[in-house]
């Protein structure tokens, strides 16, 4: 058979499976509970999990209310955990112009429009600088902050590509090619510590953080916005004004936020108390049942 023809069959079945793929995660994504909130920042879509006093759980980068299975882990029983989707995830649109200290008011109002006062929040990784400005914004409203595997000031913001880029970047098609043919290049993006182990409960969290990810095109536009806006934003903020009790987790081995730098973070917070977790890299793969108690006590201790 001539190379022309090979091409072409070769392209059709890579283009059957993508399409394969693609619906399969938009099937997942059908099969939640989503609701939406109106407030003046557009509507946010959230989901909810559990009973109980309001938990709000806000999730990182590449992620949306549907990653709420891989890391509500930490969420202590017994509270309703709220997931809402940052601005650029799924159905919670980022208009021009809006800021991290906009997305923190958004929280306010989502807690608004559910008719919650106060409620402890948990962050992951790059949902930590709305959860910082929260804090300080409104520390009413915060009862408690954790923060896990947390975006921190760094002395040397990293090296991006040009923003124009970005659409292409952390576009579907690219993190598809990823999954299926560059494995170990997704696992270095989502921050999987080194030496990351291949026992069957390994391979099953990663299936499910990867399966959080897709489809990647409804989150495209706050993947962005964490890169280029909200994640060196936390760098301009006066940490030493949090007034609300805070607990930051992180694991020494994380290869995307410094270890060094979540502990200084917790240094400049009144009172913080710092967690240091020896392996598990950004995903907190390993799950240390020691740290899950840490936790869970410190959000269950104060209730609305």
């Amino acid at each position: 058979m001539k190379r022309g023809p090979l091409i072409a069959a070769a392209a059709g079945a890579l283009a059957l499976l993508y399409r394969r793929d693609e619906a399969r995660a938009r099937e997942r994504l059908a099969a939640y509970d989503v609701r939406t909130a109106r407030t003046p920042f557009g509507p946010i879509e959230y989901t909810e999990w559990g009973a109980g006093d309001p938990l709000l759980a806000i999730h990182g980068v590449v992620g949306g209310w549907d990653g709420a299975p891989s890391w509500l882990e930490f969420a202590p029983p017994g509270l309703r955990s709220i997931t809402p989707a940052r601005f650029g995830y799924q159905g919670s649109p980022a208009p021009d112009g809006l800021t991290p200290a906009d997305q923190a008011d958004a929280f306010a109002a989502l807690l608004d429009a559910l008719g919650i006062e106060r409620a402890p929040v948990l962050a992951f990784s790059a949902g930590s600088t709305s959860a910082v400005l929260l804090a300080l914004r409104h520390p009413g409203r915060v009862a408690r902050l954790a923060l896990l595997c947390a975006n921190s000031p760094h002395p040397e913001p990293p090296k991006l590509p040009p923003r124009a880029l970005a659409p292409f970047i952390f576009s579907q098609p690219v993190f598809w090619a990823l999954r299926r043919f560059a494995r170990p290049a997704l696992r270095r993006i989502a921050g999987f510590p080194a030496g990351f182990p291949s026992d069957e409960r390994a391979r099953r969290e990663e299936r499910a953080i990867f399966d959080s990810f897709f489809p990647v095109g409804v989150r495209t536009a706050g993947i962005a916005f964490d890169a280029y806006e909200s994640n060196p934003d936390i760098a301009g903020h006066p940490l030493e004004r949090i007034a609300v009790p805070t607990l930051v987790v992180h694991a020494v081995d994380d290869p995307l936020a410094s270890h060094d730098d979540a502990r200084a973070m917790a240094e400049r917070i009144p009172g913080a108390r710092f967690v240091s977790v020896p392996r598990g890299g950004h995903v907190f793969m390993h799950r240390d049942e020691q740290v899950l108690a840490a936790v869970h006590r410190f959000l269950a201790a104060t209730t609305t």
